[in-house]
């Protein structure tokens, strides 16, 4: 059995009913400062990570919890700035790196995770299936997570939602300065099979973002895994002991 290392403290799961996600005015003023900075850390990341492509990503400016309802306001800026800003240590403490994931459970309420391939923003961690926010979920100022959240399941695991059972609602991980607004979805497949019919999918591609799907079966094997705080968060509160 694992040792079992704490979750952070900062790190809280809990279910909401509802997102209201709108952007708001620009630009980002810390980007904005810093753009020689942001240019030269761009050319020695790609040179590091060649895979890392920059375009228009959205950061949380503000948000808050009530009643079940997510509610935030996002900013646009460019993923240079974003890599900057993270690979800093998230020197702006006003925002927040917003995301949508993909909890995929089995038959059996396991839960299956990605582990990210080399030359990736986060090679070599597991975590549920993500992405950030980009200009495609962008409808007339206000954020479609939903559907970022199903192209990121479909982009990553083949997945689509007429294949599984969506779960009602959200859940919601805020451990700072990432929040991660996750679909629960469950599939009639046991853990195995649909472990095998991602890594097909996997093997379909020809340049895949995950190099290996884990399943997760109970909170002690969430301890040795490579993940970040708020990953590990999530799966205890999903997975029981």
């Amino acid at each position: 059995m694992a040792a079992q290392q704490p979750i952070e403290a900062d790190a809280r799961s809990f279910r909401i009913a509802r997102c209201v996600l709108t952007v708001g005015a620009g630009p980002w003023s810390f980007a904005e400062r810093r753009r020689a900075e942001i240019a030269a850390h761009w050319k020695r990341s790609q040179a590091e990570r060649p895979k890392l492509f920059d375009g228009t990503v959205y950061l949380l400016r503000s948000y808050s919890v009530g009643q079940g309802t997510l509610s935030g306001t996002l900013v646009r800026t460019d993923f240079k700035s974003f890599l900057y800003w993270r690979d800093r240590g998230y020197e702006d403490a006003n925002m927040r790196d917003g995301f949508g994931s993909a909890v995929i459970r089995s038959a059996e309420g396991h839960v299956l995770l990605g582990q990210q391939s080399d030359g990736h923003l986060n090679a070599g961690l597991v975590y549920p299936p993500s992405g950030m926010i980009d200009e495609r979920d962008d409808v007339g100022g206000v954020i479609d997570i939903e559907a970022s959240i199903v192209r990121e399941l479909g982009e990553e695991t083949g997945l689509q939602p007429a294949d599984l059972a969506r779960v009602p609602g959200f859940v919601l991980t805020v451990s700072a300065p990432l929040l991660c607004i996750a679909i629960e979805w469950r599939s009639a497949l046991p853990a195995e099979a649909l472990r095998e019919s991602i890594l097909s999918h996997i093997r379909d591609q020809p340049a895949p973002e995950l190099a290996d799907i884990v399943i997760v079966r109970s909170r002690d094997e969430i301890y040795d895994r490579p993940m970040l705080a708020y990953a590990k968060s999530m799966l205890h509160f999903l997975v029981s002991a």
